[in-house]
């Protein structure tokens, strides 16, 4: 496993990280193969940098009609990344996922809080980890995907 370490000045340079590192992700994935498998967690962590997601103009460029997401974690209806992906991003409605993951997941959105919880199944079939640090940085799954963690 490739760990990467992304240290930030301050909150915004950190989201605004995260925000390039899955722009990356998504515009590489889908040059190679015209689609971008991506896992989101419901963490309540996150809800600042889902919100930069659907709001900011430069990320008005992610490919979201490529795009397969999933989402995981626990949540209300009211609540839910699922239910803000699916209704401002303007990614087709059966592409947004609940549940169980039946693709390779190219990218995983998630906290540091996260880590420890995560699912086998998801740890094992992820290429890359994008995890957004609550505290200290530190590993997380043990399986062959390259992690990058923003501090």
């Amino acid at each position: 496993m490739t760990t990467r370490i992304v240290k930030s000045a301050c909150k915004d340079a950190r989201l605004d990280a995260v925000a390039k590192e899955l722009m990356r992700q998504a515009m590489q994935c889908v040059d190679a193969k015209s689609e971008f498998h991506l896992a989101l967690s419901e963490s309540s962590f996150l809800d600042d940098f889902y919100a930069r997601l659907m709001c900011d103009p430069e990320m008005r460029a992610m490919p979201w009609g490529k795009m397969h997401v999933w989402c995981f974690g626990e949540t209300t209806r009211d609540d839910s990344i699922q239910v803000a992906i699916a209704e401002h991003s303007g990614i087709p409605e059966e592409q947004v996922h609940v549940g169980a993951m039946d693709s390779t997941i190219d990218c995983c959105l998630l906290s540091s809080r996260d880590v420890e919880a995560l699912r086998g199944e998801l740890c094992a079939n992820c290429d890359t980890f994008l995890v957004i640090a609550t505290s200290d940085c530190a590993t997380a799954c043990s399986q062959n995907a390259v992690t990058h963690w923003f501090c």
